[in-house]
C-alpha cells in the first residue's frame, strides 16, 4: 500500500534535514508532504530547492501557524497514500522501522494505530513512546514526579511507561506519542482526523482514545525505532506548555461521562494548569541561569 509521510514544521531547524533525508531514503514511503507551518527564509529556500530535486515531495505553506493538528489535517487532504505517517519533523527514520510498522499494521486488527519506540540521542529510551491511561490524577502524578513512590503504592505509578521492561513483541497500549503514527487513510477519515481544537500537544491521546473507543488497537512496536531529538522548535516554553494544560482539560472535559465527572474535571483544571506552568517556569529558570 502507498505511504504519504505528513510532517508539520514550526520553526524546526537543522534537525529537519536529517528527518527529510531518512524519509526520502526509506524505499517505502511514495510521497512527502512538508506543512510549513512557519520557518525562516533560509529554511523555507531549502525546503523549496528539496522539492524541485525530489516529485515525491510537497510543500504547503501560507497557512501561518495554525497549529499542529489543523496542520496535519491540512497535510492529509493533500495526501494520496492509502496510509498516512504523522512524523515530527525533529524524528529520524532509522533503516528497517517502515517495514517494521507497515507489517505491524497489516497484522492489527482494522481501525489500528501503529506507533515506534522513540530514541533519545543518547541510546535511552525516550518519554512518550508508550503511555497508560490518562486521567486527572495519572496526569498529576507524572507532572509532580509523584511517580517515584510508585514502589509504595500501585497508584502512584506513571503513565509514562519508557522505564518499564521492553516487550520483545509489539503490544497494545492506551497511548503512542504523535511524533511517529501509522494509521491508514480509510481510518485516518472515519475518525475525522485530529482534533482541530487542540492547538499543540494532546492531540495525539485524544486520537489514540477514540481509536480504542472504535474497537481499533493502539499498537506499540518496540523494535522500530525512531531517533527523536525533542523540542527543536524556536518555541517559547511557557507558550507551548500553555497549549499542552489547557489540552490536557479539554481532554478530560470532552472524554467525561456524566456531568459528575465533567465537573471533577472542571474543579481540577486549575490545579492540572498550575502543575504544568510551575513545572513549565521552574525548567526555563533552570536553563536561563546555568
Amino acid at each position: 500500500m502507498s505511504i504519504s509521510t505528513i510532517i508539520v514544521s514550526y520553526k524546526t531547524g537543522p534537525a529537519l534535514h536529517e528527518c527529510v533525508k531518512a524519509v526520502l531514503a526509506s524505499p517505502r514511503i511514495d510521497q512527502l508532504i512538508i506543512v510549513d507551518n512557519g520557518n525562516d527564509p533560509a529554511m523555507q529556500t531549502w525546503m523549496d530547492i528539496q522539492a524541485q530535486k525530489h516529485p515525491a515531495i510537497i510543500i504547503i505553506r501560507g497557512q501561518g501557524n495554525v497549529g499542529f493538528s489543523r496542520a496535519c489535517n491540512l497535510g492529509a487532504r493533500s495526501a494520496t497514500g492509502e496510509v498516512f505517517l504523522f512524523l515530527n519533523p525533529d524524528a529520524i527514520l532509522q533503516p528497517g522501522t517502515m517495514a517494521l510498522l507497515q507489517t505491524a499494521l497489516d497484522e492489527a486488527p482494522a481501525g489500528s494505530i501503529i506507533g515506534a519506540r522513540l530514541m533519545n540521542p543518547d541510546g535511552s529510551e525516550q518519554r512518550g513512546s508508550r503511555r497508560g491511561r490518562l486521567t486527572p490524577w495519572s496526569a498529576l502524578v507524572s507532572m509532580t514526579g509523584l511517580g517515584r513512590f510508585a514502589h509504595v503504592h500501585p497508584v502512584f505509578t506513571d503513565m509514562h511507561q519508557e522505564n518499564q521492561p521492553v516487550p520483545d513483541t509489539p503490544i497494545a497500549v492506551h497511548a503512542i506519542s504523535g511524533a511517529c503514527m501509522l494509521i491508514s487513510r480509510a481510518d485516518y477519515q472515519h475518525l475525522g482526523g485530529f482534533d482541530e481544537s487542540y492547538f499543540l500537544h494532546v492531540e495525539d491521546l485524544d486520537l489514540c482514545r477514540r481509536v480504542r473507543q472504535q474497537g481499533g488497537k493502539v499498537i506499540f512496536v518496540p523494535q522500530a525505532r525512531i531517533m527523536h531529538y525533542g523540542s527543536t522548535s524556536k518555541s517559547n516554553r511557557l507558550i507551548v506548555d500553555w497549549h499542552k494544560a489547557t489540552g490536557l482539560v479539554r481532554y478530560f472535559v470532552r472524554f467525561s461521562h456524566s456531568p459528575l465527572e465533567r465537573l471533577g474535571a472542571w474543579l481540577l483544571a486549575a490545579p492540572i494548569v498550575g502543575a504544568v506552568m510551575l513545572r513549565s517556569i521552574a525548567i526555563t529558570l533552570k536553563e536561563r541561569l546555568l
